[in-house]
């Protein structure tokens, strides 16, 4: 599905910090097909699919095993920063612009997972999702769901369902809940990144032979995989 607009308070785009970007860009390129730009002055690097924006891939910054980040469109970066600071987050790192493409910055929430904000400048995020290879959805991989719900609902407002296994977001989409991450994922909660296919256990067995390794199996049948250099994604999700 090609994007022209993210709703605000919702994902909008995705990146990952990996200790080898070499090994990471044969991985996603050979499961995803992605083309991966080559880096930047920082070391970024843009991945596209059939020549439109679908994430981006960068050097680790944090301890412990990578992991995918989701950033957030947001239309005031600052207030939202201030409010979550007010509702118990911690700001990593505070707005910053980054030219003429947007306002970043990065956050912790109160029960321990990282995201990200973005303002949109002349970047506005992935302009392709819901296809093969390509963004599908978040879950939450915490033991503090209830926590996680009393924050988000007025931070982004992201409302959970009685028994606080799920969320919905603005754009329509469900963020289920399940168990934390687990080791050696420093985080004690984080938000899993899933992509779409039209083969899932296809693409999951394809990804054990490029070197990614299973952590477990969801009750519906999904697999939460662990990347060459350790980042969790999936399970992979149909493609609509």
């Amino acid at each position: 599905m090609n994007i022209t607009r993210h709703p605000e308070n919702s994902v909008s785009w995705i990146d990952l910090g990996t200790p080898d970007t070499e090994t990471t860009t044969a991985f996603y390129t050979a499961l995803f097909g992605w083309t991966v730009a080559p880096p930047d002055p920082n070391g970024y690097r843009l991945c596209t699919l059939r020549g439109q924006l679908v994430a981006a891939l960068g050097p680790a910054e944090d301890a412990g095993a990578p992991y995918w980040t989701i950033n957030i469109t947001v239309s005031d970066i600052q207030a939202t920063a201030t409010h979550f600071t007010n509702l118990g987050a911690q700001i990593i790192v505070a707005p910053t612009e980054v030219g003429t493409l947007g306002h970043y910055a990065v956050a912790l929430d109160p029960i321990g997972a990282p995201l990200s904000l973005w303002q949109p400048g002349t970047h506005t995020g992935m302009q392709l999702n819901h296809e093969p290879g390509t963004f599908a959805g978040i879950s939450l991989l915490t033991d503090h769901s209830e926590q996680a719900a009393v924050f988000y609902r007025p931070a982004l407002h992201w409302n959970s369902n009685p028994e606080h296994t799920e969320f919905r977001l603005p754009d329509n989409s469900i963020a289920a809940t399940s168990p934390p991450p687990g080791k050696p994922t420093a985080q004690r909660s984080l938000w899993l990144v899933s992509f779409a296919s039209n083969r899932p256990d296809a693409d999951a067995k394809q990804a054990r032979q490029l070197g990614a390794t299973e952590v477990r199996q969801e009750s519906n049948g999904d697999v939460v995989l662990r990347d060459p250099t350790g980042a969790l994604f999936g399970p992979t999700l149909h493609a609509r």
